[in-house]
């Protein structure tokens, strides 16, 4: 990665501390800080936030059967026991839509001087902040948010209609991204630290987006869904593919707080000690369930208990005792994490944040293609779940003929039940690295079939979060009249 892609990544994020912030409430002035940007400097801090948020990714781990905290800590005891409150990791919540003032700043800014480039870019990651909201907590503020002191107590929008909203989004991201690069609407270049400013790549993206958002709300609005898929593309190139992973990196160096912030955070410390949390998180024993002997993922995304030996042990969730101290449990492997006696050699501190794999897309247009959501796509359901296989398998490292084998003779496509089969191999493509996007599917289709947690409250599977305390607190008419919400029993609008 180049020095100035370094600079204006780091330079940005110091600028940008507070630009997500409205100033409503803000009366001391620091004559030091920076009172503007440019839509560049903005959008790499922008881009660099969204592929650094971990709550989203932990919690979905823990609930979709990936993750389990493990015997070296006391903690967790509201995600064990699904004891939701209105306290309960606010942050998934907030950090979009501090994310999102950030992007909205961004497209006004590009389009004042004509750089639609950059807008559409804007608009992608607007849709993808947007969804990751509904898919959490439903109705969200989406047309009155996002004002500043013209609207501090926005209403909130149903959130099928906020669905319908973001395709127009993404279809205006295409539009934009589609006009010619020139002089005036230049490419983002090196201020894009996931594409480095090729539009074709974010075309892709945002197609992709399309895909994920018409396939989450098939099953209760079929007519719309189809009419919106007859105009998708018909070739598998016109979405993300094998190779197409969208992976951020503004230039991580070993240097606290500049480092890959995954590895940073569940990892080590750029003096090579274990981060505070190293020893929290560790895999669940349905991992292993999942992730089988003959899957030579496992031997990547894994390391055996202890860091030696052969023996994978994970952790059933809920669990803690000492018989499931880290040092007795499998750890993240060494595609993720270095062991602790190779840290000074492990350059995993700058490897690539992920934002979406292209192993995710194929999964994606494999369920629309075995559902006959895509008829005349130019590949195959079959084709493209062995792809989706094969593009995980890449992605960590192993080759072609592995996945060959694994998907010949542990996962063949099978005659009945597709959509389970493509489902269960998404779900340990993204183990690791998207666990919020395996939560959701799991919520949506009820694959793979969860354990229940050991010290869960009830029999059911939360199904979404409260929204947070402060908007009951300041935003109270608007909060309260989305009616009694209840996580077990209160749906996301697209399940069934």
């Amino acid at each position: 990665m180049t020095t100035k892609i370094q600079s204006i990544a780091w330079i940005s994020a110091l600028m940008m501390l507070c630009m997500a912030c409205d100033d409503f409430l803000d009366v001391n002035k620091n004559p030091n800080q920076a009172v503007s940007s440019t839509p560049e400097l903005t959008l790499t801090n922008a881009l660099n936030v969204s592929a650094s948020r971990i709550s989203p990714n932990e919690i979905g781990a823990f609930w979709s059967g990936q993750w389990s905290p493990s015997g070296s800590v006391s903690g967790f005891a509201q995600e064990k026991t699904y004891d939701i409150q209105t306290s309960f990791r606010t942050s998934i919540w907030t950090n979009p839509y501090d994310n999102l003032a950030d992007y909205k700043y961004v497209e006004t800014e590009a389009r004042k001087v004509g750089k639609n480039a950059i807008a559409g870019i804007a608009r992608v990651m607007k849709a993808y902040n947007y969804q990751l909201l509904v898919d959490t907590y439903n109705n969200v503020p989406y047309s009155d948010a996002l004002k500043g002191t013209r609207s501090i107590t926005p209403a909130y929008d149903n959130a099928s209609v906020i669905y319908d909203s973001l395709i127009v989004d993404l279809n205006t991201a295409i539009a934009y991204l589609s006009e010619p690069v020139n002089s005036v609407n230049s490419s983002a270049g090196a201020a894009d630290i996931y594409f480095a400013g090729d539009n074709t790549k974010w075309i892709k993206f945002a197609n992709t987006l399309k895909l994920r958002l018409l396939l989450r709300e098939s099953a209760v609005k079929p007519a719309y869904v189809a009419a919106q898929m007859a105009s998708m593309p018909k070739t598998s190139v016109s979405h993300l593919n094998q190779d197409e992973n969208v992976l951020s990196n503004p230039g991580y160096v070993k240097s606290a707080n500049k480092m890959n912030q995954w590895y940073e955070y569940y990892g080590f410390t750029s003096a090579d000690n274990p981060a505070s949390n190293h020893d929290f998180y560790v895999w669940s024993d349905f991992f292993f369930t999942m992730v089988t002997k003959n899957d030579p993922r496992r031997a990547r995304l894994a390391y055996p208990a202890g860091g030696a030996g052969t023996a994978y042990v994970g952790v059933p969730f809920g669990e803690g005792s000492d018989a499931y101290l880290y040092p007795k449990v499998s750890g993240f492997g060494p595609v993720l994490l270095p062991l602790t006696n190779n840290t000074a050699t492990s350059e995993l501190y700058k490897r690539d944040q992920v934002v979406m794999l292209g192993a995710e897309s194929l999964f994606l247009q494999a369920e629309a293609v075995a559902n006959g959501l895509l008829s005349g796509f130019d590949k195959t359901a079959q084709e493209l779940y062995e792809q989706g296989i094969t593009a995980s398998f890449l992605f960590l490292g192993l080759d072609e003929e592995d996945a060959t084998i694994y998907y010949t003779d542990e996962a063949p496509w099978p005659v009945s039940n597709q959509v389970r089969a493509i489902i269960h191999q998404k779900w340990i493509a993204l183990a690791g690295f998207n666990g919020h996007e395996a939560w959701t599917e799991y919520r949506r289709t009820g694959f793979p079939n969860v354990p229940f947690s050991t010290r869960g409250i009830g029999s059911v599977h939360p199904k979404r979060l409260l929204y947070p305390l402060s908007e009951y607190s300041n935003n109270t008419e608007n909060t309260q009249a989305q009616g009694s919400i209840n996580p077990f029993t209160s749906v996301i609008f697209w399940m069934k």
